[in-house]
Order: C-alpha cells, then structure tokens, then sequence
C-alpha cells in the first residue's frame, strides 16, 4: 500500500472539503442523502465518504443521522482560534499542493495551528532564547499568533509584547485580554525597542524582501534577534517543508548558509543551535559591535 491511514484519512477530509460534503455535514445534512443532494455529489460516493467519515471518529450516528464530533470541531466554527486546532490548517497545507486551498479562513487556520503548537515545543524554543540573553527582561513576539511563546516568557517573568498585523489583531486580541501580554499592531516599520526579538517560523513564512525587512527592523529595536527554524539541509524533510512554505505563504525554508547570510545583511553575528527535542534550530543573532 502506497499511502498509510494518516494520509489516505488527511486526503478522505481534503475531498470533503473541496466538494462542499463537509460544510453540509457540519451544518444541516445529516444523512447521505442529504448531503448528496446539498452538493450534487453522486449518492454512492456521499455514502462511501459519509461512512468513512464515521469510521474515522469525525462523524457519529445519533438516530437516523450523522453528527460531527469534537473531531471536527475546528471546520464548525472560526470565531475562537483555540478551538480550531491544527487540523484545517493541515488541509490548507494539503490543498497548497494541489492548487486549491480555503482562502476563506486561511487566517484563521493558521492561527488555529499556532494555538495547537504543543507544549514542549513552545518551551523549548522560549528555553532557547532565554538562554541566548539569561540577563534580559523585555521581549517583543514578532507575529506570534495567539501568543503561546508570549504566554511562555510572561510565566517566565519577562515584560512581553505581541507585534502582529491588523488582520490577525482582531482575532488575537481577546486571546491575551487576560493575560501579562500587551498586543501590538504594525508591520516591520513599528518593532518597538526591547532587549530581545523573538519569533517562531517567520522567516519561513517570508519572501527574500520580507525577510530582509524583518530583520532589519528587528536588528534595530534589540541587541539581539532569536528566530526559531527549520532547515532546509538540517532538519528532518527540510526540502518538502521548503516546497510547501513556497505554496502556502510564497516563502521558503533556508539552507544554514543562506539563514547566516540574511543576518549578516542585517549586522548580526548569527550562531546556530538545535532546539532539544524539536526538528527545529535556533538562530541567535546579536548586533555586530
């Protein structure tokens, strides 16, 4: 067998998705049928995906009709981030590859599958730059999302902003409302002064002049810059997570040289750790002297 269950499960969700079977089942159809004919889908196959659907754990028989359980609770509602999980945002990932996608709620996917960052991760990449500047108190989270690492470094005892773009705000803003957290919102032009500038995949996320600007205006509001990162010669699959960055967000997932030489263009020396327990490294950059 060519595609193991994982996949052939991701592919089963994708289908639904793009045919509109699986918007009629998390709303008002709850049988095959039904869904058959909110989408003219052929009726054998609303059956075959309805069923497999149940298999899977993302749909239950109630009576006469399917319901979705807390399997599919990230394609019933957009409105709260933490709610959504990694899941749809995976099928974004997924749809880039094929040329399709749900524009839509692309934001909020991939605030959902920053919100779903597990635990340990989270840690050890705040572990990481705390450790680059152990004597520092100030932090700014460049386009962090709904704030797990911010949250992490507010634990932690570090004065801690949120810098995000006004279409990501709005949804974030109520995340940390409770939280030590200050939100921010404004692009590379409006990093504010601080001991350290974190962020977690954005380089990844960015185009070559994108990049370029970020860290430049990082280099200029903190001493020192810490980026979390794959590694397109590093890390476990680099080279298909570069393939899929370029699909997703037309950035790229970078060899360690080409990483070095974005920081050298901003006048930081760059050293490069692994994060312990994660496919992912640390870059530390620290304003050239």
């Amino acid at each position: 067998m060519l595609l193991d269950a994982r996949t052939r499960e991701l592919l089963l969700l994708a289908l639904a998705r793009r045919t509109g079977m699986l918007d009629a089942l998390t709303t008002d159809a709850g049988t095959p049928t039904a869904v058959a004919a909110a989408t003219e889908t052929d009726p054998a196959l609303a059956e075959a995906v309805t069923t497999a659907l149940a298999d899977r754990g993302f749909l239950e028989r109630v009576g006469d009709e399917y319901e979705p359980t807390n399997r599919l609770l990230g394609f019933l509602t957009k409105t709260d981030v933490r709610s959504i999980g990694s899941l749809p945002a995976t099928l974004d990932a997924l749809d880039a590859w094929t040329d399709a996608g749900d524009g839509d709620h692309a934001v909020a996917n991939r605030l959902g599958e920053q919100w779903a960052y597990d635990e340990q991760s989270v840690r050890a990449a705040v572990t990481a730059a705390v450790r680059a500047v152990p004597d520092a108190g100030r932090v700014l989270c460049l386009r962090d999302g709904p704030g797990r690492h911010a949250r992490e470094f507010a634990v932690r005892g570090w004065e801690t902003t949120v810098l995000e773009s006004p279409d990501r705000a709005d949804r974030i803003a109520p995340l940390l409302a409770a939280t030590d957290v200050r939100l921010e919102t404004g692009g590379a032009e409006t990093v504010p002064q601080t001991d350290l500038v974190f962020a977690r995949g954005l380089l990844a996320r960015s185009d070559e002049p994108s990049a370029d600007r970020g860290l430049a205006a990082a280099a200029a509001a903190a001493p020192t810059v810490v980026c979390i990162e794959r590694l397109r010669d590093r890390s476990p699959d680099g080279s298909l997570a570069d393939v899929e960055r370029r699909l997703r967000d037309g950035g790229r997932v970078r060899t360690e040289a080409e990483l070095r030489s974005l920081f050298a263009a901003a006048d930081l020396d760059c050293t490069v750790e692994p994060v312990p327990g994660t496919d992912l490294f640390a870059l530390v950059g620290r304003r050239v002297q």
